[in-house]
């Protein structure tokens, strides 16, 4: 295995069992039509939080088609809190390593490929109520072909003293 073919696989792993370490509160899905995204096109998710005392993880969920043109893709997230407050940030998901071959899971007929991303971590909400998370992606592409979902997955830490 390549250095960078590593790097990316043990990075994966460490994103996957950061999610995957704990149980999940709430998840909600977006299907994009047709798998074409116009970068005008937000996607939105309304997650309710009930607990303020727990600690959360973030994750996003990426449906990608095996002819998507890219290795990578760049995700502007937004949240507001039921309070007002507002954060914004970009997610680069690796989809590909430099090799063009696929990251994530899919059959080996399968035309789709999955992948879960950590987007935060450690995560303590201050308010409780629902939370509203808008998405585009962030290519340089009007219309981005060949991503066919993303499901935004909330969940809760196993144990609540990871730092």
């Amino acid at each position: 295995m390549t250095g960078n073919k590593a790097t990316y696989l043990t990075v994966i792993l460490l994103l996957i069992f950061a999610c995957c370490n704990s149980t999940t509160v709430w998840q909600q899905n977006a299907s994009i039509p047709s798998a074409e995204w116009n970068m005008n096109d937000t996607l939105k998710f309304d997650m309710p939080v009930a607990d303020t005392s727990l600690r959360y993880a973030l994750c996003i969920n990426v449906r990608n088609r095996i002819d998507y043109d890219y290795q990578n893709l760049y995700l502007f997230i937004e949240t507001r809190a039921p309070y007002g407050g507002v954060t914004t940030d970009t997610l680069n998901c690796m989809l590909a390593y430099d090799s063009g071959e696929w990251t994530g899971s899919g059959g080996i007929f399968s035309k789709y490929r999955e992948n879960i991303f950590l987007y935060r971590n450690n995560i303590r909400f201050i308010a409780t109520g629902n939370y509203s998370v808008t998405i585009r992606h962030g290519m340089r592409r009007e219309n981005l072909n060949g991503v066919a979902a993303l499901c935004l997955i909330l969940k809760q830490h196993n144990n609540n003293n990871i730092q």
